[in-house]
């Protein structure tokens, strides 16, 4: 490598597999390089073969579900926050009428932010039910 004082360079990177092992992060000096010996990722490649494949209509039918909860949840979107603007449309100025501007920012800053959290929290919730009730399509358990 360099002179010969130099220490030993070590690939941190990529230590998982040794890490799972139990070697710890004193593990990766031993571990290959990519592609070289049982460890590499020619023995993962390899693995990847013998999974069997995933039933393809197991599969639409889950993206149609997550497809389906997508379309929803953007529905709710815009249909919570998408007229807002026709709202403040609908305000008297804001400079004609004191606090006028307040209710903008109140609305904008405090009332729409909770309605976008519970949104999003409800369609991670009912993604991971969906994906839940199709089970593991490639049949492993």
């Amino acid at each position: 490598m360099g002179a010969p004082g130099t220490p030993r360079r070590e690939v941190v990177t990529g230590a998982t597999g040794a890490f799972r092992q139990g070697h710890g992060l004193s593990g990766t000096a031993r571990t290959p390089r990519r592609g070289h010996g049982p460890r590499g990722s020619t023995a993962r490649i390899r693995a990847h073969e013998d999974v069997p494949a995933a039933d393809p209509a197991a599969v639409r039918a889950l993206m149609r579900r997550q497809l389906r909860l997508a379309a929803v949840t953007a529905g709710l979107l815009v249909a919570l926050i998408g007229p807002l603007p026709l709202a403040f449309r609908a305000l008297p100025d804001a400079a004609t009428r004191p606090g006028g501007a307040l209710v903008v920012w109140a609305v904008l800053g405090v009332a729409a932010y909770p309605a976008l959290l519970l949104i999003g929290r409800w369609y991670v919730v009912h993604a991971e039910r969906n994906e839940r009730d199709a089970g593991d399509p490639t049949g492993r358990a």
